[in-house]
């Protein structure tokens, strides 16, 4: 399922989905795109990654490098609305016990 994130994120996943046109990109890609050390986006990739905005997987030749893909934004959105719309169905029946 797939969490809101703050602005900062948002805007570092829309220039990196910008420039790599939805394509899949690696942690050096993400570095040289978002212009940031790599240190700063082995900060941001696993938000982006637990957040369900991203999905990493292993290079099936080298083990120890991940491979990132982007999740199609219409899915992103539609989890988001559909988790909103739950928390505002579950206010409304909290309310209602009142």
């Amino acid at each position: 399922m797939t969490q809101s994130i703050p602005k900062n994120l948002l805007e570092k996943f829309s220039l990196l989905y910008f420039v790599k046109k939805g394509e899949k990109f690696t942690h050096t890609d993400a570095q040289t795109i978002l212009n940031i050390s790599k240190s700063y986006a082995g900060q941001v990739l696993p938000i982006l990654v637990k957040s369900g905005w991203i999905i990493s997987h292993r290079l099936s030749d080298d083990r120890r490098k991940k491979v990132y893909e982007f999740k199609k934004p219409h899915i992103i959105i539609e989890e988001i609305g559909k988790d909103l719309d739950q928390k505002v169905n579950t206010d409304k029946d909290k309310k209602k016990q009142f």
